[in-house]
């Protein structure tokens, strides 16, 4: 699954920095629009060419990776004032973990809000990594603030005999 995964987003990653080097900037605004909304806020092929006159076409690589990986399916984007995210966690976690190992999860709550005490996402996946790392695996967090207030990207690593 995260060969699959890294094999998207580095073809992506190329076509995108090569659209930029060719300036055919409205392809690569066609072609990853849902990308450029979500991480830059940007609706519009018109807002698009004028962020590219005003900031250039060196995007963050790091941040761009992590939204494509989003983009792609390959983890969970989460805003860090989204609130409860608890049923977004299962639903994540349903589409990658065996039957067996998903039936014995018992989820508790996460509300993410980096404004109130312990809600960072970070802090309240302690029970789940404990009943998930029995099994073999892992979630990661990734945290991204470069072009908004801050957005953490859940990665699940499972073992690759499933």
């Amino acid at each position: 699954m995260l060969e699959t995964c890294t094999a998207f987003i580095e073809t992506d990653l190329y076509n995108i920095w090569t659209l930029l080097a060719q300036k055919d900037f409205k392809e690569a605004y066609r072609r990853y629009a849902s990308v450029w909304e979500d991480m830059l806020f940007i609706c519009e092929e018109a807002e698009w060419l004028e962020f590219l006159e005003r900031e250039g076409t060196e995007l963050e690589e790091v941040p761009l990776r992590l939204y494509l990986a989003a983009w792609s399916d390959c983890c969970l984007e989460i805003g860090c004032y989204e609130g409860d995210v608890t049923g977004k966690l299962m639903d994540f976690l349903r589409e990658d973990l065996p039957e067996k190992v998903f039936e014995r999860l018992v989820p508790s709550p996460v509300n993410v809000d980096i404004d109130e005490p312990n809600g960072e996402l970070e802090s309240q996946l302690k029970p789940w990594r404990e009943q998930l790392e029995p099994w073999g695996c892992k979630l990661k967090v990734f945290f991204d603030d470069t072009y908004c207030a801050g957005v953490c990207f859940l990665f699940l690593d499972v073992p690759k005999e499933w």
